[in-house]
């Protein structure tokens, strides 16, 4: 529960998931502002700076918290994306404190006494045990103010949202729904055909050096997955020791492993705990350990691959695992990705290289017979055939998604029949031959529930709209290329 509030707390619902990621994602509860500028500086949001440095911490932490390399973080458009993605967090702080917003301590304890782990801190008279919910919310990496915080942001926001829902004019024009509804329910008879790659695979010869050249230039496909070998050991919450003497050995746990890092064995001989070992553990577990074992946790990975426990030689703190058990890691010896000898991918290599000249064959041949089949729908293709025909709609595409969707349903009908193409990556192309249209059912649940998408998408327009308004008012500034 603590873990999805640092990790993925939601700001705003619906568009704002997607417009904001909050600061908590990248850089902690921190935050950073400042009213000069100096080089290293990113972007400027009104008065408010990102740094060089906060800006790094929050590409490398995205990327962690992603599972990617950190090679990634050097992409210009995963640095945009991040970037992007900090300017709105800023604008939503800024805009929260232009309005005043405020959440009550009455508000916030309703809140937060709905978590079971709070509900389980309550003492005999109905109170919370301040002392427990300081430390379990330790045991999870936060203050008391940190996550009151948190929640207080995630309050503030969702009353954000409500008030912008609340005062959005749904389309009340029947006219116009009318018509959207008949373009979202509209159906068109389309047949297909396919030029795929495996098609022609078994005339595709790859010679020695194309393997090699491909090798060279794509060296980063052909990396090692970073591994730790790692010491660890784990305290369980025994059903034989009482909640009091488990709290007690719990604390002096979360305290040996702190105050003497460099080693487990001063905690594991105060506690009579054995030193486990594994070794070649990944970013991802080791799935030999299987499901529940402390070291396939999302919390316990996430702590051994930071750069203070892979890089400090120190033990982790103690994590908290979802049965109550507490954890702690030492890694021994950080084994970083490296490139693969040539010899020993030569034969996936080849693979890939046949595979990419043949898609280029059946693109090649596809989109050629397309724009014949453009002038002339009805003709017959050699040793091909359309498929048996059926009935798709933006309602019910079926199998239809992405660009064979659009360009399907961006034909003139009055013009049919007619032939659209698309290419399907990694594999070759799709040819799309609409011969009709028909008018929707007129189902009444359907339509019901057409309406609401009419008003969720009216919705994300308003929310979109002040968020670009928002953007406006407060002068957002890139300083440096990310490129």
């Amino acid at each position: 529960m603590f873990d999805s509030v640092r990790k993925h707390q939601k700001i705003l619902q619906l568009v704002l998931l997607l417009l904001i990621v909050p600061s908590f994602v990248f850089l902690g509860v921190q935050s950073y502002t400042g009213t000069g500028t100096n080089d290293s500086d990113v972007a400027k949001i009104g008065n408010d700076v990102i740094s060089g440095t906060e800006f790094d911490n929050a590409l490398k932490n995205q990327a962690q918290r992603a599972g990617l390399p950190l090679e990634m973080t050097n992409s210009g458009a995963f640095k945009n994306n991040v970037l992007n993605q900090i300017i709105q967090q800023k604008l939503l702080r800024n805009e929260l404190q232009a309005l005043h917003l405020r959440v009550s301590n009455e508000r916030l304890a309703k809140e937060l006494i709905q978590f079971p782990e709070i509900q389980a801190l309550k003492k005999p008279d109905g109170s919370i045990d301040a002392d427990k919910y300081r430390q379990l919310l330790k045991n999870n990496g936060l203050s008391v103010s940190q996550f009151e915080d948190i929640k207080k942001s995630e309050l503030m926001s969702a009353d954000l949202q409500f008030a912008i829902a609340a005062k959005q004019e749904s389309v009340n024009s029947e006219v116009v729904s009318q018509k959207l509804i008949s373009a979202l329910g509209v159906e068109r008879e389309v047949q297909v055909m396919f030029f795929l790659a495996d098609q022609y695979s078994k005339s595709v010869k790859v010679e020695p050096q194309e393997a090699k050249d491909y090798f060279q230039a794509h060296p980063g496909d052909f990396q090692t997955i970073p591994t730790v070998d790692v010491e660890y050991v784990v305290l369980h919450r025994d059903s034989k020791l009482d909640e009091k003497e488990f709290n007690k050995n719990a604390d002096s746990f979360a305290n040996i492993v702190y105050e003497q890092a460099d080693s487990l064995r001063p905690v594991a001989d105060s506690l009579h705990l054995k030193i486990e070992k594994v070794t070649g553990l990944t970013s991802q577990g080791l799935s030999s350990l299987g499901k529940s074992h402390p070291l396939n946790q999302p919390k316990t990975l996430k702590a051994v691959f930071s750069d203070e426990v892979v890089k400090s030689n120190k033990n982790s703190d103690a994590i908290q695992l979802p049965n109550g058990d507490l954890v702690s890691v030492h890694v021994i010896q950080y084994n970083p990705s490296k490139t693969q000898n040539y010899e020993d991918v030569k034969s996936g290599i080849e693979r890939i290289v046949s595979s990419k000249k043949a898609e280029e064959i059946a693109i090649k041949m596809g989109s050629d017979q397309a724009e014949q089949l453009q002038k002339e729908p009805k003709m017959k293709v050699s040793g091909k055939e359309f498929s048996k025909p059926i009935w798709v709609s933006r309602v019910k595409p079926l199998d239809l998604s992405g660009e064979p969707l659009e360009k399907v349903f961006g034909v003139d009908p009055n013009k049919l029949p007619m032939v659209v193409y698309a290419k399907i990556p990694g594999s070759g192309i799709a040819i799309y031959r609409i011969n009709q249209t028909r008018s929707p059912s007129q189902d009444p649940k359907i339509q019901i529930e057409q309406f609401k998408q009419i008003a969720e998408l009216n919705l994300q327009n308003e929310l979109a709209a002040y968020f670009s308004n928002m953007r406006d008012r407060h002068t957002v500034k890139i300083l440096k290329s990310l490129q």
